[in-house]
């Protein structure tokens, strides 16, 4: 398996701790991997962390000149690299390998030009991916704010300032009528409005709502509009399908 392109960032709590995970999206369609079964890390104690534990402005381009070097050092085709995490003055990079013999020499020489830097490397046996799919992949939570940000990101690119209230539309997959119905009751006690309610056709076996309100779709408060949506959705049984917007600029 190949390192993708799907790459993305999102924060959390990790024991309670601020912590912010960058992971490879899209190695979900192959995890786990039978041929790369153990995972490898490098547990990096970084040198001028934030108050919080947190990487800083001071410290990000030699932290990214290290990552650069793991990778270019261990991404092989027995080894492949799928993300890190960041948190309690520690960086950790996460890899899965089919030779974790010499893993440990190998994390030395990638690391021989930061000597002022300390470190752990080991391999444990992980068939299942436990890490990537049970640690660094999002929740399903965290996945949707990803997405929110990559569209108002998209929205920033076509000149919106993100600071106008406009019509948006969100999309909510049902396996049956009696579901959507009680969601778009729901929905409705929340402020929003049907803009559809359509049935199975020829190409989808899914009962839709297409519901829509008035909000900014800006990077501090999308979540709030799409996190109601998304747990009343989950209480009928139903598929948040994400949502869109004109572009005000």
């Amino acid at each position: 398996m190949k390192m993708t392109k799907d790459w993305d960032f999102y924060p959390l709590l990790v024991d309670d701790r601020p912590a912010s995970i960058y992971v490879d999206l899209g190695a979900i369609a192959n995890a786990p991997n039978a041929d790369l079964p153990y995972m490898a890390y490098v547990n990096l104690n970084m040198n001028a962390p934030r108050g919080d534990g947190l990487s800083s402005r001071e410290e990000f381009d030699t932290l990214i000149l290290i990552e650069d070097a793991l990778r270019k050092n261990l991404v092989e085709s027995g080894t492949d690299y799928v993300g890190r995490c960041t948190t309690n003055s520690c960086r950790d990079f996460y890899f899965y390998t089919a030779h974790p013999q010499d893993w440990g020499r190998r994390v030395a020489a990638s690391l021989r030009s930061f000597p002022s830097y300390t470190y752990d490397a080991d391999t444990n046996e992980d068939q299942g991916w436990s890490t990537y799919l049970s640690y660094l992949y999002p929740s399903d939570r965290d996945r949707r704010g990803i997405e929110n940000r990559r569209v108002c990101e998209a929205l920033e690119r076509h000149g919106d300032k993100l600071v106008e209230g406009r019509e948006i539309d969100h999309w909510i997959h049902f396996s049956n009528a009696a579901s959507r119905d009680a969601f778009i009751d729901g929905a409705i006690k929340l402020g929003f409005a049907v803009r559809v309610s359509s049935e199975p056709d020829e190409d989808s076996d899914r009962y839709t709502a297409q519901v829509w309100r008035t909000d900014v779709p800006s990077f501090g408060k999308i979540d709030s509009v799409t996190d109601p949506l998304f747990n009343l959705a989950a209480k009928y049984g139903g598929d948040y399908d994400g949502w869109e917007s004109v572009v005000v600029s």
